[in-house]
Formats: C-alpha cells, structure tokens, sequence
C-alpha cells in the first residue's frame, strides 16, 4: 500500500548526497521508513528520491491525499511512535510484550547497536556541519520527554510568549502555570524565569573565573590525551552484522574501550541535548559505501581523533560524565546502563544553567553587548573565510590528483617518446654514452613527479580539511547560541518592564537578572574558550600546512636535480 505524507517543514538537501530538498506543504510518495537514524525516503512530485527528515513530514491517509489532490485542505493525524507501536502490540498480542520501557530498551540493545552497520544507506543523516538543526531537534526531544511536566511561577502574572499557543496563565492567582510547548522548550525562559529547581551532584559543578577583563571556565585539575588507533573489522551474529571498532586510550589510565561509529553518534547526541551553550566539535561526515575500505577507514580515523582532542581539550566537557563514561566503561552491562542514566539526565538543555557557578559581581550590559556583537561579527566572517578554504583545499587535493599527476604523466611520456626516437639511430651509430637512456630516465622522473604530487594530499591538504573541518561545525553551532543568550535578555527586559508596572517583585527581578548573568557568563567563557583554542590550533594547522609543502617541494627539487645529472 502507498504511504503519503506532507512536509511541514522547509528541508535543504545537501549537495552532492543522497538527501532530497522538501518545501513545506509538498506532498511525498514514501518509499523506504528503515533507513535508521530518524530518516526516511521518498519521491516528490518531480519523480526525484532521496531522504528527508521523518520529523519533518506527517502522514497522510488515502483519502486526505486524494483531496489534497483535488484542491481541498485537510487536518494531518501525527505520525505513529514507536511507543504508540508497541502499545498497539502489547494490546494484540497479551502479556507477551507487557515490558516496562527500560525492560523494552535494554532488550533491544543487542540488535540497536548494529543498526548502523549493514544498512546501505546507514551513517546517511544531517552532517555535523548542519548544527543548527541538530539542536533544533535535541530540544525536541527534550520537549516530548517532559511535556506532560508543568512549570510552576510563583507570584508571576506574565504574558504568553508570542506563537506560545498552550500558555496559560491564570490573573486571578498570585501563581501562574505555564504549560510546556515545543516552541516553549527550545527557549531558555524556564531557567530565566525560575521554574527549575533541581538538585546539582558535586562532580557536575563547573566554575567561571575572570582572568584580566574576560572570562574563563576553570581548567580541569589534570589535563589529559585518549589515542584513537586500531580500527578493526568485527562482526556479530555469526557474521549477520559488521562493523569497525576504534580503539580509544585515555592517558590517565592507559585502559583501552572499543568504540563505534554508532557510539561516537549516540555520545554526540547527548552533548548537544545537554549544553546548548557550548558548540560541539562535529563528527565526520556520513558515508553510504566504501564504509570498509582501508583508505576510508583511515581517514574516519583521523577525523574522529581530531573530534576527540577538540573535546579533551575543552574544560567541561572533558569532565563532563557522559564523556567520562563514553572513555572508560569497558563491561558491556554497565555501558547499557550509563546510556540509559545519560538519557534520563535532567541536567540537560538550560537546565544545566544551575550547574554553572560564576563569579558573584553582576555584569555590566554594555561590556556584555559589546562582546557578544563582537563575536557575532567574528563568527560571520570566520565562517566565510572557513568555507572558502575547504573550497580551496578540495580544489588543490582535486588539482594534485588529477591535473598535476596527469600533466606530469604527459611530460614523462613525452620524454619517453623521444627517448624511443634516439634508439633508432645510436643503434646505427654508437657513441660511447646513450641519450636516449638519459632522456628515458628523465621521463621516469617526471612520471614519478606526478605520483609524488597525486599522493602529497593525504600529507598536506586533507589534514588542513580535516582540522577546518571541525571549525564548520563549532561556527555553525554559535548563531544558535548567541541567539539563545539574545532571548534571555529579551526575557529579561520583559521582566523589568513588568517589574515597572509592579506585575513583579524586585526580589524576582534581581532572581531573573542573576540567571541571565549565568546565561551571559556561560556564553562569554566559551567565546574566551574559543579563541584560546583556536590562536592555538590555528596556527598548529597552518604550521603544519607549511611544513608539508616545504617538505613536498624539496622532494620534487630533489628529482629535478636526480634528472639533471642524466646530462653531466
């Protein structure tokens, strides 16, 4: 039977993938729900195929598309969860599927795990460059794990936040209560306002410190290094799935865990639900072949090392628990647990805002306004100049491969064609020392030259990609942040003006205000985080970059003189 829905959602399909482009509104023919990962595939109207986003579309029945068709507007019934799936088993078949969800979840592990591995189409999803949408849908699974919690305000009368269209407030009470929306849970207004009470465990605190005039998260204790190495083929199930394992080695404990690609995607995950200040460094791209291939495997490898340093380095989340458990469980049963006990973490979102500590004095508004406009700036133009660079880079990895190596393939074979030509008459005609032998070898080092120069990628410019790499994805991350640190003033500004007209006490008021100076540090420690690491990173890659090509033209020096005693 074919399955119709509607796109609710604008989705722009990357170039060059397998992702197709849906507007909102279009109707689509779908053709495939396992390809995992929260994606399915379908055709539009143009006869094209290719995967969307499951959360972005809602089903259609036969009849709503035979009217959709005809011109006549119909409501949508939302798509059935996994959850409402099994209810409806459970209702069919008795006692058999009567389970508790964590029985349900923990029963699954064994074959969830493997869901990445045979599939053809299965590390295809939104790349770690398109963090605006990742966060877009943290937040939405945030919403749908707590939209039957309600957010209580003492002593607060305030207006529904625009396009809020559960809110209710109640005028006659000196309590509001504000029912969650998904719109409601992207923002940071139940933290701001003070609806969270929540309990915050010793090792979860993180502290801000002021060196000079900015602002800083306070380092951890005792620094450390985990070594990505070892990728190895395994399989399960007396083969039915198939895999590569990394081998990640923390230095503080030289203890070896074997880890996925599907892990890194799971612990990626939890790191954005849970800090919504802080950009995570993005995971390598999604492949749909080649995924066992040594050159690939490789280079996911590297990829994967340069994600893991990123994250050691950064002074919350390399303590950060989640992380902590994602390098050093190595007992199968207790990794299945410390992904459930993750999952349910309620320090997640701008919960985790209570977490925070920074320094007790208020910050001034224009010292903060001037470095957020600061980095917004920044942001815009390093972005810019970010994708230019990996244009460059894929050009000249493009230029080595191909262009140079086959010019410098012509040149040899030009030489060789000479060379060829001199043979027939010294044969004839000897004398004593042969040039066509000189002028042969000649052709053999500018041969192999362009070996030389379609091999020097993988040393020089792939690495820069690599590392610019992860500065798409930290770039892309900070526009959500700074827009997140924008509607906390906002909120705040809301409240002031209802403090105004006395609908709020000055104790709340100063209450609002210390919560979003917690908001404003947060975000100025990551910006000091940021540019630390990247004065430090940046000039390591370029360093790098330079040294490889030093090294490269001396080599191709080097033949061109091997080649010129031919002639002495």
């Amino acid at each position: 039977m074919t399955t119709y829905v509607k796109a609710l959602y604008d989705f722009s399909g990357e170039a060059n993938s397998s992702e197709l482009s849906i507007a909102t509104g279009e109707v689509l023919t779908v053709t495939r729900t396992d390809v995992g990962e929260g994606w399915w595939e379908g055709k539009n109207s143009k006869g094209e195929i290719g995967l969307f986003p499951a959360a972005y579309v809602q089903y259609m029945s036969a009849a709503e598309y035979n009217q959709q068709q005809n011109g006549v507007s119909t409501g949508f019934s939302p798509l059935p969860t996994p959850a409402t799936t099994l209810a409806n088993s459970n209702s069919l078949t008795g006692s058999r599927y009567d389970q508790t969800t964590d029985e349900w979840n923990d029963g699954q592990d064994e074959w969830e795990d493997d869901w990445d591995d045979d599939n053809e189409y299965s590390e295809i999803g939104p790349s770690p460059g398109q963090a605006n949408t990742s966060r877009q849908q943290a937040s939405s699974n945030q919403y749908h794990q707590q939209n039957q919690q309600q957010v209580n305000y003492a002593n607060l009368s305030l207006p529904a936040t625009p396009g809020d269209d559960t809110a209710s407030i109640s005028s006659n009470s000196q309590s509001a209560t504000i029912k969650k929306s998904s719109l409601f849970s992207k923002t940071c207004d139940p933290y701001i306002l003070g609806g969270i009470n929540l309990n915050v465990p010793e090792n979860e605190k993180v502290s801000i410190i002021q060196i000079d005039n900015y602002y800083f998260w306070q380092n951890i204790a005792s620094p450390y290094t985990v070594r990505v190495a070892s990728p190895k083929k395994e399989t399960k199930f007396k083969g039915m799935k198939s895999f590569i394992a990394y081998q990640l080695t923390p230095s503080f404990n030289n203890i070896a865990v074997s880890r996925r690609y599907k892990h890194f995607d799971w612990l990626h995950k939890r790191l954005v639900d849970k800090f919504p200040l802080i950009p995570i460094p993005p995971l390598p791209d999604k492949q749909i072949s080649g995924r066992y291939e040594e050159e690939f495997v490789e280079h996911r490898r590297v990829q994967l090392q340069e994600f893991v340093d990123w994250v050691c380095r950064h002074p919350v989340l390399s303590s950060c628990e989640v992380w902590m458990h994602f390098l050093t469980c190595t007992d199968e049963k207790k990794w299945k647990m410390g992904k459930r006990t993750a999952e349910k973490d309620p320090l997640v979102g701008f919960d985790y805002c209570t977490a925070i500590f920074p320094p007790e004095k208020q910050l001034l508004q224009s010292y903060v306004d001037s470095q957020i406009d600061n980095c917004t700036a920044f942001v815009h133009a390093m972005d810019a100049a970010v994708k230019t660079l990996l244009s460059i880079a894929a050009e000249q990895t493009k230029r080595n491969q191909v262009v140079f190596k086959r010019d410098f393939q012509r040149i040899g074979d030009g030489f060789a064609e000479l060379a060829k030509a001199l043979e027939y008459d010294e044969r004839r005609y000897s004398t004593g020392e042969s040039l066509s032998t000189s002028v042969g070898k000649t052709g053999g080092y500018f041969i192999l030259m362009g070996q030389i120069f379609g091999e020097q990628p993988k040393h020089d410019w792939i690495p820069f990609s690599d590392r610019f790499h992860i500065y798409r994805g930290i770039l892309n991350s900070f526009p959500d942040i700074l827009s997140a640190h924008k509607g906390a003033m906002q909120k705040k500004k809301e409240c002031e003006r209802l403090t105004s007209d006395q609908k709020m006490g000055n104790a709340q008021l100063v209450e609002v205000g210390r919560r979003t100076d917690i908001v404003s540090y947060a975000v100025l420690a990551e910006i000091s985080h940021f540019r630390t690491e990247r004065d430090v990173h940046l000039k390591q890659t370029i360093c790098n970059l330079i040294d490889t090509q030093i090294e490269f033209y001396m080599k191709i020096v080097g033949k061109l003189q091997e080649a010129r005693k031919q002639f002495q």
